[in-house]
């Protein structure tokens, strides 16, 4: 997938697969096409605006070289195009000519993305169904090395332009997710984000080889899971049993930790707060910044996160090291089973309240150990219950002068001892307080 196109990329959808793709350090260029400019930024982003659609195909022929994957998730509404003949005009037939362009450019894979219900009982008799089928069947007469076809369900996220009746749809949906689970929600109603990254995900499996046929559907389940060969998970009822309280000697990490992890902060899938009080920082998945982690098993490791705070920042020290605090963390690598994410992810819980969020902030982490293996869950309860009892085992962990950074003054709220302060640190972590102009991007030690 070194270069991809991505249409509607300022509609809810598409501008999660854009930001999914711009992160992605794999990718070489991401082109768009549309009426205006895509939020979203990036040094790999080649942006087209053209305010006269029916030069988009032609556009989307001079593209050179031409992209691997097109994306599409063009689409508007009735009251928006002013009613369903403009609509068609839009969901169906650009769509098809787009289709139709990136077939004769020599596009090998195209994904787009359609709607739940499209081959159901009345679908005959809804507009709105019978331009996603006319999409579906195009793109997959087109002969495509592969398609792929996204049905996702009542789409959740914030859009610029309410749909009518959508704010109240979005939440009774996300109330019935707090009533009865994410689960429940998942079969009716996906994250935008979710359906984005899972777009993207099935687009890396076609560029494979692996995609399960030349026309792939995924169905809003299959949003969630649709391929993970290689993630084998327990499903776990109760929290798990008989855990150890330390990991290592207190002589510090063993071979091959620790290992280095850096970037921005970015937004994660928005539950960690929400639904398990337990608030998250992500980072982006990159191989090529941090080759370790391609190999590294999935699940639950510990360390320290330095975090550069702006001075406007609630928790804001002057006269920290560099501009840097250190704190605490446990951290997740994979794809967290129980809420069955379809694209590897790095969520870091740093282990201090905060005052406000920190996105975009650069965040350093130094990685001394691995607590558990990636499990799955029956309920939310258990899942709440391990991560609390992963947080208990860091902080023991951590609070020993082998695992604290040398030159790093380092506190760590010990569970039944209070806080502690480490200034005798035996670990080499210098580069968690290094000065931001002499980073070197994290890597394997």
């Amino acid at each position: 997938m070194t270069s991809n196109l991505v249409i509607g990329s300022t509609g809810l959808v598409g501008s999660y697969i854009l930001s999914t793709l711009l992160a992605d350090s794999s990718i070489s260029a991401v082109h768009t096409i549309s009426r205006r400019a895509p939020k979203a930024t990036g040094p790999t982003l080649q942006a087209t605006v053209e305010a006269d659609s029916t030069q988009w195909a032609a556009r989307l022929s001079a593209i050179s070289p031409v992209p691997s994957t097109v994306f599409s998730a063009l689409g508007t509404t009735r009251a928006q195009a002013g009613g369903i003949a403009n609509q068609w005009k839009i969901d169906h037939d650009l769509n098809v000519e787009l289709a139709r362009a990136a077939k004769e450019a020599g596009v090998r894979n195209f994904v787009f993305v359609s709607s739940a219900g499209t081959r159901g009982m009345f679908s005959n008799a809804a507009p709105y169904s019978q331009m996603k089928r006319g999409v579906e069947d195009t793109v997959e007469g087109l002969g495509f090395e592969t398609a792929i076809i996204l049905r996702p369900g009542l789409i959740l996220g914030d859009r610029e332009v309410a749909h009518q009746g959508g704010p109240l749809m979005t939440g009774f949906a996300k109330g019935v997710g707090r009533l009865f689970g994410i689960g429940i929600q998942d079969k009716f109603a996906q994250e935008a984000e979710v359906i984005g990254r899972a777009a993207v995900h099935a687009a890396k499996i076609a560029a494979e080889g692996k995609a399960p046929g030349k026309y792939w559907v995924l169905e809003q389940s299959d949003i969630y899971t649709p391929s993970k060969p290689t993630l084998i998970t327990t499903k776990m009822a109760s929290p798990s049993p008989n855990r150890p309280l330390l990991i290592g000697t207190p002589s510090g990490p063993s071979a091959p930790y620790p290992f280095r992890m850096s970037g921005q902060v970015i937004s994660g899938f928005g539950r960690g707060s929400k639904e398990l009080g337990i608030p998250t920082a992500n980072l982006p998945v990159s191989d090529a910044l941090t080759p370790w982690i391609s190999s590294a098993e999935s699940g639950v490791y510990f360390g320290w996160a330095a975090l550069h705070l702006p001075a406007s920042h609630p928790d804001f020290v002057e006269g920290k090291q560099n501009g840097f605090a250190v704190f605490p963390m446990v951290m997740s690598i994979g794809y967290n089973p129980f809420y069955k994410n379809t694209v590897r992810s790095a969520e870091v819980h740093v282990l201090h309240k905060f005052g406000a969020d920190f996105y975009g902030v650069e965040m350093r982490l130094l990685i001394v150990g691995f607590i558990r293996k990636e499990l799955d869950y029956s309920g939310l309860e258990a899942l709440v219950a391990d991560i609390n009892m992963d947080c208990e085992v860091a902080r023991r962990s951590l609070a020993r002068e082998g695992w604290a950074p040398k030159g790093v003054e380092v506190e760590v709220d010990v569970p039944g001892e209070g806080v502690r302060v480490l200034k005798e640190g035996e670990l080499e972590g210098e580069w968690l307080v290094r000065p931001l102009e002499e980073e070197v991007k994290g890597e394997g030690n």
